[in-house]
């Protein structure tokens, strides 16, 4: 578990693919819209220690809400890492819903996390502040460059299951799976397969982190059939290993340029998310107000997200 927290991250971009190709039926679900009433506030914002809130988030998303932290309070980056946590997806929600927590820095929520608040008289707001491309890797000696949708469906399903089906080497494919709950593991539910058509991994295929399934992707022993999936910054900025490969989607290589111009096709939506029972003018709805600012997307952009932008009619 990470130890931080932070303010507001900058995240959001949603994104809607069509995959009745894939075969998967309504896989693609939008992410979270900005559902908050949020107050102004000035961009110098600044927070005392003492009215701080408990703020969490998503590994991939844990630079921007240090840097935010360390922004509001006046601190530096260091001093901002000693007052925040990272308790990844998996956990960020269930402790949003409990009280554990009071503002997170994450991808939406699962199905599963969505109901555990509802039986705990909880409800979320949402406040989109990044976007970000889901990807999926290989070995860097995989001949693979790219799949479609379809064939990363089927992949996931167990109907593909050798690497020559799609153009590749004659050797079985080991297809990795993230933990339930988990923000990428949330991804694939939502772009490639619906959770009831997904293959059970074998308990060796189920990675609990992030940076362990670009690990094993990369060093597997003797097996260069691996495929993860991850998200784009956390692959390129956190935890780079120079033998994986990003593969291309319909085509499209996944990139900051890919993200922004909306053309790659799993493009997810990060957001500031609290709880709705938070009072019209807290330190919470002032934090994720100043995270849609221009000073937290400069932040962002200096960081290397990119800064989401509301689809055109919104």
């Amino acid at each position: 578990m990470c130890k931080r927290k932070i303010p507001a991250l900058i995240l959001a971009a949603l994104m809607i693919i069509c995959l009745a190709a894939c075969g998967g039926g309504n896989v693609n679900k939008a992410s979270p819209e900005n559902t908050a009433d949020l107050p102004a506030v000035p961009e110098d914002l600044k927070i005392s220690d003492k009215d701080w809130p408990i703020v969490d988030g998503a590994t991939a998303f844990l630079p921007f809400y240090t840097r935010a932290t360390a922004e509001l309070l006046g601190v530096s980056e260091k001093e901002a890492s000693e007052l925040i946590l990272c308790s990844t997806t998996d956990y960020a929600y269930p402790a949003l819903a409990d009280g554990k927590a009071d503002i997170i820095f994450c991808f939406g929520p699962s199905e599963e996390q969505v109901e555990y608040a509802k039986g705990r008289g909880v409800e979320f707001e949402y406040v989109p502040l990044l976007n970000e491309a889901f990807v999926f890797f290989v070995n860097r000696d995989n001949p693979v460059d790219g799949l479609t949708l379809k064939q990363l469906h089927d992949i996931y399903a167990g109907k593909i299951t050798n690497w020559k089906e799609v153009g590749g080497n004659d050797e079985p494919i080991i297809a990795y799976q993230r933990s339930e709950g988990s923000g990428s593991q949330t991804g694939l539910y939502k772009y490639v397969i619906s959770k009831d058509e997904v293959m059970e991994p074998i308990i060796e295929r189920r990675i609990m982190s992030m940076a362990g399934i670009i690990d094993v992707v990369s060093n597997y022993d003797n097996a260069k059939g691996g495929i993860g999936y991850s998200y784009l910054y956390f692959v390129k900025n956190q935890h780079y290993d120079e033998n994986i490969k990003l593969l291309k989607v319909e085509g499209i290589e996944p990139s900051a340029a890919a993200i922004s111009s909306g053309k790659y096709p799993m493009i997810n939506t990060a957001c500031a998310v609290f709880r709705s029972s938070e009072a019209k003018d807290s330190t919470v709805r002032k934090i994720a107000s100043w995270c849609t600012g221009s000073k937290a997307s400069k932040i962002a952009e200096e960081l290397g997200y990119v800064v989401y932008e509301a689809p055109k009619g919104k």
